[in-house]
């Protein structure tokens, strides 16, 4: 027996192959592989890449996770999944918004806001796939359909916004066409992120008093702080650029 044939019969058929495939993977490849495994939103979203028809081109996977059609009959669900289940794909349409809307603003205050909701929610969104992941034996969130959708507001009194402009800011292309269609970036930015922070406070502050487990408590109190934060900054910023501090339909 060869060499060869002695360090396999040492140690074994399937570690040697497992240790073949990593040498065999180039490097680029082996990172493309962690990635998909990885459950973190890996697209990209730019006005730059729209298509002919309107729709944003997209690098990797959408992130919008919405059905609206017929209702898919769900069993009620705890508040705590619920809540997470929403929070995720709201979170995933407001990253999409700053990654299209950052190359575009000129106003530097808003270049700052969106760097910030981009590092906060970025990090966020793992943070509740764990939580969903401990609390419910599952990371990935229930699609947002329209049984879904109605839970949410039975649940969440206080959601003053209808199923349709929910559904819209949970949904990463409308989002992002909606800004990428605007004439004025800074503005389309406040205009869009505004209503769509109200819609995270409105939930939170729901959480705080529904919530089951106290880390989903402490996680909606710490969107309602920053979330809230940047709701004054924007307002002001928009009063200063257009007169008014109310965004427009």
């Amino acid at each position: 027996m060869n060499a060869i044939g002695k360090s396999i019969g040492r140690i074994g058929v399937l570690p040697l192959l497992v240790a073949m495939l990593f040498v065999a993977i180039p490097p680029g490849n082996a990172v493309a592989v962690v990635a998909r495994q990885d459950a973190t939103p890996t697209a990209t979203y730019s006005c730059d890449t729209m298509s002919h028809g309107g729709t944003p081109a997209m690098a990797g996977h959408t992130m919008s996770g919405m059905d609206m059609g017929t209702p898919m009959g769900h069993a009620a669900v705890e508040f705590d999944q619920l809540y997470i289940d929403m929070m995720i794909p709201h979170h995933e349409s407001i990253i999409a918004l700053v990654q299209a809307a950052l190359p575009r603003l000129t106003d530097e205050r808003l270049r700052t806001i969106a760097q910030n909701i981009m590092t906060s929610q970025s990090a966020e969104i793992p943070e509740l796939m764990g939580y969903r992941e401990q609390f419910y034996g599952s990371a990935e969130p229930m699609p947002m359909d329209h049984a879904m959708m109605t839970q949410m507001h039975r649940m969440m009194p206080g959601m003053s916004a209808s199923m349709d402009q929910m559904a819209m800011e949970m949904d990463t292309e409308a989002q992002v066409a909606a800004f990428c269609a605007a004439d004025n970036p800074d503005l389309a930015f406040i205009d869009l992120t505004i209503p769509h922070h109200r819609s995270a406070v409105v939930a939170s502050e729901a959480a705080l008093t529904h919530a089951i487990h106290q880390e989903i408590k402490e996680f909606a109190q710490k969107v309602i702080d920053a979330q809230q934060k940047e709701i004054d900054e924007l307002t002001k910023i928009r009063q200063e650029l257009a007169g008014a501090a109310t965004p427009t339909a």
